[in-house]
């Protein structure tokens, strides 16, 4: 892939990564640590909640509720090879829509990127359709690859997404142990998932090594699922405790479901109780150095997911939304 490919191409640039590289002018109430890239548009999938789906009418320039205004390669590098020198991101991570125009582009700014700074964190989200094309990105500098599934369950996959859930199972699963510790997928909570499918899920990626992110349902205008409700924040509470429990070794026999709701966690580990009380479960999870502010909620509405160290306040009412003692 030659440069040509790369300069020729427009790269969306999240809000928040354009405000801190100082591409436009933005009040940022919490900067990001991961610079955030996207590569194509017209996604050939049809996946209900996203506004690059193929039967969305949201604004093309819109990845959930964030926009993501273009750039040309001339102009982000010089800002973005600053920003990565000081430190001020720490990792750089490119989005791909599912479409033609896309993984070209996307390989030669990985390669851009990696030539810029051997040193810098490089992960890159693509649908999961083949361990080959995950060796594609890996070849092309990208330390991490995610595969987002989204749903918790195969039915909620069916309905939300189309295709095969084992079949994306399988991808993740083989890349996960070729590549152990490199591989992450993502779990949008509220799709209609119960609490005992979305620890299942949680189980299934932490026993294949793989890491997860957690997401809250956003409806997007312009989406199939524009009309749907943000999930309960009690019912995101007690995802993110499990999931922040299993990710720090606990055992799952010790969530105890009831008709589908979890209704406690027994803390088996040494130091837990004090990482919960400080509030560290409902921090941004996922790759490493990634806090997405906003990305799934607003200002001046309850925070699915903080995106800095919670004040004691903080951690207490995400505590107490959470219903668990």
């Amino acid at each position: 892939m030659t440069g040509f490919d790369l300069e020729t191409t427009p790269i969306g640039v999240s809000s928040g990564t354009a405000s801190v590289l100082g591409l436009v002018r933005a009040r940022l109430m919490e900067k990001p640590t991961t610079a955030h890239v996207l590569f194509g548009e017209d996604c050939l999938r049809n996946c209900s909640f996203c506004a690059q789906a193929r039967g969305s009418k949201s604004a093309p320039n819109h990845l959930s509720r964030v926009t993501w205004p273009r750039f040309s390669w001339d102009r982000l590098k010089g800002p973005l090879a600053s920003a990565i020198s000081a430190r001020v991101l720490k990792r750089v991570c490119v989005q791909t829509v599912e479409c033609p125009n896309s993984q070209g582009p996307a390989l030669a700014f990985l390669r851009q990127v990696r030539a810029m700074s051997p040193s810098v964190l490089l992960s890159v989200a693509v649908t999961p359709a083949s361990v080959a094309r995950v060796e594609l990105f890996f070849a092309a500098g990208a330390t991490n690859v995610g595969l987002p599934l989204d749903a918790a369950s195969a039915e909620i996959y069916a309905k939300v997404k189309g295709g095969s859930f084992e079949g994306a199972w399988a991808v993740l699963e083989k890349a996960a142990a070729r590549w152990p510790g490199r591989i992450s997928t993502h779990l949008i909570v509220g799709l209609g998932e119960t609490e005992e499918d979305a620890v299942r899920f949680l189980v299934r990626a932490q026993s294949a090594g793989v890491t997860v992110g957690l997401f809250a349902f956003t409806p997007v205008r312009g989406t199939a699922m524009e009309k749907m409700s943000p999930p309960d924040v009690g019912h995101y509470r007690r995802v993110q405790l499990a999931a922040y429990f299993l990710k720090r070794g606990g055992d799952a026999g010790k969530i105890e479901v009831n008709d589908g709701k979890i209704v406690s966690i027994d803390l088996d580990r040494p130091g837990l109780r004090e990482e919960i009380l400080s509030g560290k479960p409902f921090e941004t999870s996922g790759c490493l150095y990634c806090n997405r502010p906003y990305y799934t909620e607003r200002p001046g509405q309850v925070m699915m997911n903080y995106p800095r160290v919670l004040t004691a306040n903080e951690a207490e009412q995400a505590r107490k939304e959470s219903g668990l003692a």
